[in-house]
């Protein structure tokens, strides 16, 4: 069974100031959905698909003014509203996002009442804004606007005083969908923008909500979620590349299986991948990752960093463990500008831990300052430095006879270290 959410448009006057939607649930069934597009670019103009180029909040004395710009001359958006819990889902049919928004918008505590406002791509023709609130299900109302959408947002749920002049009556048919889990767009498997169900090959994605969940600090443990990879040392090695459907462990077919945002990088998984700085994490399986050139014939591994945010974003975090584990983190982004063309992100993150092992522990630091700026609605420029400092043990484990099996010549205990500590320590700064 569709549950279905009856829409009901209401203006006053042909210019009126406001345009009040209430719901209401009903039922459905054999609700039609639309036909997949194959072709991008051709069909998006043959459909008039109009492009949103911007998110803007605007703060008002008793909520928040959202704004999605568009190119002048486009196709008017239209809103459909469908309540999610304590969410708005907006969706917005025959819209797609522009190529500096395709990883979508993502802004916290944009307003006192409102938790999160989320902008993303649903499929080629639709786009979804969300809008959380922190105890209830804000309100919504339409701003007439020439060449943008205008939503007039309060945090509270609010009801008509007045009977509507006239009413337009619209079905609207939606799922539910948790965008924080479910990523369905990936640019590991054709170097653009594209959900993942279009994509005849095996991709998968570890979203940053997973990452958090699991409290996961490097690339080596968040690749676990992924099936047919597995790790090809213990994770107190200073280089860990994985295996990949069998192809790769050390140096031979996995030199190059680390992408950063679609780019070689040789140092992917080296002073064991620090997470703080990484937005997700996308898997392309098999031989496939031939689109990258050389590469591992098990797949390719994108690593896409967290972006500058044109909202105010400041986060700081910390985390206490066994074998005197000591993590802080933190995470800042804005603009840098009153335009908002000029922004920045600053991840910083520094640890210490011990281990089970004898004479082993660790002592790592990261740095990744970044600059974004928007030229121009078509074109941004993006700078990246990343600066990781490690000092530990190069440790590769033990092997299984003595450990796990048996060996005639008696058990090798766990916490043994092999190596000599004062010759093996390992300091790299890269």
């Amino acid at each position: 069974m569709n549950l279905n959410y009856f829409v009901r448009l209401s203006y006053g006057g042909v210019f009126g100031a406001a345009c009040l939607m209430l719901l209401t649930p009903v039922k459905a069934e054999g609700v039609k959905q639309a036909p997949e597009i194959s072709d991008r670019t051709s069909n998006l103009v043959a459909q008039n698909v109009t492009r949103v180029t911007g998110l803007e909040l605007n703060r008002t004395d008793d909520g928040l003014e959202v704004i999605l710009k568009t190119v002048t001359g486009s196709e008017r958006l239209v809103p459909l509203i469908l309540p999610q819990g304590n969410s708005l889902a907006i969706d917005i049919l025959d819209a797609t996002l522009s190529f500096e928004l395709r990883n979508g918008v993502t802004e916290t505590n944009p307003a006192p009442g409102i938790s999160r406002i989320r902008l993303n791509k649903i499929d080629e023709t639709k786009i979804r804004l969300t809008i959380t609130g922190e105890n209830q299900t804000p309100s919504a109302e339409v701003v007439p606007s020439e060449d943008t959408l205008v939503l007039k947002v309060t945090p509270e749920a609010a009801t008509a005083e007045s009977k509507p002049d006239e009413s337009i009556d619209v079905i609207v048919t939606g799922a539910t969908e948790d965008d924080d889990y479910n990523v369905t767009d990936a640019s590991v498997g054709t170097r653009s923008d594209t959900p993942t169900q279009n994509v005849p090959q095996s991709i998968q994605v570890v979203p940053q909500q997973v990452i958090e969940d699991q409290g996961v600090n490097n690339v080596t443990d968040a690749l676990r979620n992924v099936p047919g990879i597995v790790p090809s040392d213990s994770n107190r090695t200073l280089f860990n590349n994985p295996t990949i459907r069998g192809f790769g462990g050390g140096f031979d077919f996995n030199i190059d299986v680390y992408r950063r945002n679609g780019l070689r990088d040789g140092q992917g998984a080296s002073n064991t991948g620090d997470t703080a700085n990484i937005e997700r994490i996308e898997v392309l399986k098999g031989p496939s990752s031939v689109l990258y050139g050389q590469g591992s014939p098990g797949g390719i591994i994108n690593l896409v960093t967290k972006q500058p945010l044109s909202a105010p974003f400041y986060e700081v975090s910390g985390e206490i463990g066994n074998f005197n584990f000591y993590r802080g983190a933190i995470d800042l982004s804005g603009p840098l500008d009153k335009n908002k063309k000029l922004l920045y992100r600053l991840n910083v993150a520094a640890e210490i831990s011990e281990s089970f092992i004898d004479f082993y522990d660790r002592d790592r630091d990261l740095v990744t300052p970044g600059l974004a700026w928007n030229s121009s609605d078509n074109t941004k420029l993006s700078l990246e430095f990343e600066y990781r400092s490690v000092r530990s043990l190069n440790d590769a484990g033990l092997p299984a006879v003595g450990t796990v099996l048996d060996n005639p010549n008696g058990d090798i205990p766990r916490d043994r270290y092999t190596g000599e500590p004062d010759l093996d320590i390992q300091d790299t700064d890269t």
